[in-house]
């Protein structure tokens, strides 16, 4: 991306600050897939709980949300980001997020991490 060249984050933080910035949180990853599921999974349930038709295309739009929300989260377990563990980060990216969207995280990453010229 070329504004990251623009600004690179040393100009406005000290590598201390970088750290604590960017250093991935042990459940906070853990949370927000578990978020998505229980969101998902609750929509789905409800419309099939009332029967009606207005609440099956509200379901379906919040699914939709939620599997947007899945791709963030898989992009952001391809820099290793979502879960400091290296296994659990690539299994949350892998099966609870990437395979939410048909996605795999090893292809996404081999392509997205490759060096741009």
């Amino acid at each position: 991306m070329p504004a990251v060249r623009l600004l690179p984050p040393d100009r406005f933080f000290d590598r201390q600050q970088w750290v604590a910035i960017t250093k991935p949180s042990a459940w906070y990853g853990i949370w927000l897939v578990a978020h998505g599921w229980i969101v998902s999974v609750a929509a789905i349930g409800l419309a099939a709980w009332s029967g009606n038709p207005l609440a099956w295309l509200v379901a379906v739009l919040i699914v939709g949300g939620r599997q947007l929300g899945f791709a963030i989260l898989m992009h952001d377990a391809a820099h290793g980001a979502l879960h400091p563990n290296r296994k659990v980060n690539n299994f949350l990216g892998q099966w609870l997020t990437g395979a939410a969207v048909g996605s795999d995280l090893i292809a996404y990453r081999t392509y997205h991490l490759q060096r741009q010229s």
